[in-house]
């Protein structure tokens, strides 16, 4: 009798825990990872350039053209695709992105010039945007209130888990059949994971519920609250793309680094950010202050930015000084997107957030580099990118305080 007993509360907490859970994890995670395929288009060009370069005989500014469309189109489309996903559909959405994505994929493969490869990389990029800004929302629906900053978290560490994992495959790959094979291979990868997102979300987009107006969504974001956090992302993305496109630069330049070596170290210190994004949704999860959260991120990237750029530190002080400003920094769009879904009309209507988000993050991947190169190459000294450094972070610390009470 008293093990039948047992048996029976087990069986409950069983039930309790999973088959009643309002947290759909399998799908979220099949979201997730739909979010961190869709970025091997981003990772694939980092391996593969100099193959391209040679292949198609392009010149540096071409070559930088190819890796700079994603952010120009997230620049100046990302609200815009947030929105148009909120109105169509966020399902639809972001299997459509999917679709083009891959489309692209497949056209850059068959480039004889520099003319198809940016048209390819033009349509990837807008199937990469169409996607990624309506993933959160599938992911957000999937999540009950007490898991969703966690699994908000998660979706933040979508960009460096898909970049470090396609830094992984890509050489394998471009070792087997070229650049060319790859671009094929990334296209069928993409393709077979939205027929597996469909399966997986089919019936489940029909239980939205009434879809707020235009006029609700656009309103949701022109508040102080949320232009604060964009404008945040515009300062994060400036500070993160510059110190993680210069560091194995400074590496090889300045302490005669291998490039093999300086490139093991840059992916590691990709990889780290991954820890900040997940630790952020886990801290607000359990009553973190999320401008907080906000506040300690920009303390700590702006000091560690300080150290990889300074001309005091060594090459060691330099990569561990990248691993934690990475790592801290992480909790920014981790948080970030935990923000997104409480601005939005609903947490499961956060597209145009999240493409507002998008934006402000081109803006910053766009600008933050030339700013700092600039500085750089007009001083002839590192030294001074510490000045862009600190204009960033500290302009982020006070977003960060001006959300005091609205978080």
């Amino acid at each position: 009798m008293r093990a039948s007993v047992g048996t029976i509360v087990y069986c409950h907490l069983f039930l309790h825990c999973f088959l009643m859970n309002d947290t759909h994890w399998p799908r979220i995670w099949i979201a997730f990872l739909a979010g961190c395929i869709a970025a091997f288009q981003l990772g694939k060009t980092f391996a593969s350039l100099a193959l391209i370069i040679d292949d198609l005989e392009l010149s540096l500014f071409q070559a930088g053209l190819i890796l700079s469309l994603f952010s120009l189109i997230a620049a100046f489309a990302g609200a815009g695709f947030g929105l148009l996903s909120d109105r169509v559909g966020h399902m639809r959405t972001a299997l459509t992105g999917m679709l083009v994505s891959a489309c692209g994929a497949f056209l850059g493969a068959t480039a004889a010039g520099i003319e198809i490869l940016l048209l390819s990389r033009l349509i990837e990029g807008f199937g990469f945007i169409l996607a990624i800004v309506a993933l959160p929302s599938l992911i957000s629906r999937s999540a009950s209130d007490r898991d969703r900053p966690l699994a908000m978290g998660i979706w933040a560490a979508f960009i460096p888990a898909g970049i470090g994992t396609s830094m992984l495959i890509t050489p394998f790959l471009l070792e087997w059949h070229g650049w060319r094979g790859l671009w094929n291979d990334i296209g069928i990868i993409i393709l077979l994971w939205a027929v597996v997102l469909f399966v997986s979300f089919r019936g489940a987009a029909r239980k939205s519920g009434i879809k707020p107006s235009s006029s609700d969504f656009i309103s949701s974001v022109l508040r102080l609250g949320p232009l604060l956090v964009v404008s945040g992302f515009v300062c994060y993305s400036s500070l993160y793309q510059s110190l993680t496109a210069f560091l194995p630069t400074i590496l090889i330049t300045d302490y005669e680094v291998s490039l093999a070596s300086a490139a093991r170290l840059g992916a590691l210190v990709v990889a780290a950010n991954v820890v900040g994004n997940v630790s952020a949704g886990w801290l607000i999860g359990r009553g973190f202050t999320p401008w907080k959260l906000l506040a300690i991120s920009f303390l700590a990237m702006g000091l560690c930015a300080t150290l990889v750029f300074g001309s005091l530190s060594d090459p060691t002080i330099k990569t561990i000084a990248g691993i934690l400003f990475s790592a801290f920094g992480g909790m920014f769009p981790g948080t970030a997107f935990v923000l997104a879904a409480r601005y939005s009309p609903s947490p499961s209507h956060m597209a145009l957030m999240a493409g507002f988000m998008l934006q402000g993050a081109g803006i910053g991947q766009t600008i933050g580099p030339l700013m700092v190169s600039s500085a750089v190459e007009f001083s002839g000294s590192w030294n001074s990118a510490n000045l862009i450094v600190a204009a960033m972070a500290g302009i982020g610390l006070l977003c960060a305080w001006l959300l005091r009470g609205r978080t």
